[in-house]
């Protein structure tokens, strides 16, 4: 019933905020390079390859098949701290993004996968049935995400699939450098208001979801300002790498209007 409801809540929103063409301004970007050929008057300058060119010397222009469908991957980097939520699951607010991205780039008639990473992977193949966003959604829902934890392998990983428009899912405590992606890419932190103001007070029992370890905290107003500290570090962090390459991201807390802020992160 879950998978059901969140699709329908985000089908009645996308169409209505226009996100399919926000994507479909990619289309037709993807160009796969098919052979070289002599320069030709008229050619565009820009396609010469100076480097060929010169071992023979001879002007040598590039000619690409050009890909009128736009790929889209959605990878879900897991771990154990996703699954948490105050009002809502961190995993309820990524399966509606998926559900989101799917439908839009769906009804544009483009492909798209979706893979899960970590130590337990799952690989979608690129599809474009529509019926495949059920499926996406359902697997969201119920992938183990506990004693999960995802690596710079996993972002490795990535560059083995075809040059794509990527979106990268997370709640990104652990560390990643983007910096050698192929992809155009995207960033999309999911958060909880809670987890970044905990409202506990005295002694709490927290269990680690990334090895499912049991610790005793003392929540006085000292631990909550350390917290708040740790991950404004994080996330400072990775917001300067995701400028510095320019990659665009965003931050989506469980209780905000994903449709919105997808809009604003592929405009």
């Amino acid at each position: 019933m879950k998978t059901k409801a969140i699709i329908l809540k985000t089908k009645k929103k996308i169409f209505g905020e226009l996100l399919g063409r926000n994507l479909s301004k990619f289309k037709g970007n993807g160009l796969d390079f098919k052979e070289f050929r002599e320069y030709t008057y008229g050619d565009d300058a820009k396609k010469i390859d100076w480097k060929i060119s010169a071992k023979i010397n001879k002007p040598l222009v590039k000619e690409y098949n050009e890909e009128r469908e736009l790929r889209i991957i959605i990878a879900i980097l897991k771990s154990g701290s996703l699954y948490f939520g105050s009002k809502k699951l961190k995993i309820e607010t990524i399966a509606e993004i998926i559900s989101a991205l799917s439908l839009s780039a769906l009804s544009e008639d483009n492909k798209i996968q979706i893979v899960f990473l970590g130590k337990n992977k799952k690989i979608f193949k690129p599809t474009k049935n529509k019926k495949s966003v059920y499926a996406f959604v359902d697997e969201t829902l119920n992938q183990n995400y506990l004693e999960e934890k995802y690596s710079q392998k996993d972002i490795e990983f990535l560059n083995s699939f075809k040059k794509s428009l990527l979106f990268i899912i997370s709640d990104f405590y652990e560390p990643i450098d983007l910096s050698r992606l192929k992809h155009e890419t995207y960033i999309i932190n999911v958060r909880d208001k809670f987890e970044e103001d905990p409202q506990f007070s005295g002694y709490v029992e927290l269990i680690d979801p990334n090895n499912l370890n049991g610790i005793n905290v003392n929540f006085t107003n000292k631990t909550k300002e350390k917290i708040k500290k740790h991950i404004k570090t994080i996330d400072e962090t990775l917001e300067f790498q995701c400028k510095k390459l320019k990659i665009p991201y965003t931050k989506i807390y469980t209780d905000e209007d994903v449709i919105y802020k997808l809009i604003k992160l592929v405009r």
